[in-house]
């Protein structure tokens, strides 16, 4: 084999390793805006659990409230609708948080993926 040969076989080595490198710079470049965008995902769910632990909390008053002064059947209708509706916002911000939950876990398989 030729000494041209060889450096043209080393050159085509060489051009092909640093396609695969840039490559590979732009996959962790992508790794690191994907790795952010969790942070991020993470930190916006700990707010909704913060949140709706406080909001669980001043439900808990309510209903307590509620029970130390309920004397009538209206009083206790009242205690039942403002429970439904304590509930039904809490199911919501479950719902919330399940679906921004789906969007974590399709952010990390897309980064699994990669």
């Amino acid at each position: 084999m030729q000494d041209r040969e060889r450096i043209s076989i080393l050159e085509e080595l060489m051009s092909e390793n640093l396609i695969r490198l840039d490559r590979l710079e732009v996959g962790q470049n992508d790794l690191k805006d994907g790795q952010k965008i969790l942070a991020r995902s993470a930190n916006d769910i700990n707010n909704v659990v913060r949140k709706n632990s406080t909001d669980i909390e001043i439900l808990k008053t309510d209903v307590a409230y509620l029970k130390e002064n309920m004397a009538t059947k209206q009083m206790f209708a009242s205690l039942l609708e403002a429970m439904v509706n304590g509930f039904d916002r809490i199911v919501k911000q479950f719902a919330r948080m399940h679906d921004e939950m789906i969007l974590l876990l399709q952010d990390v398989n897309v980064l699994k993926a990669r």
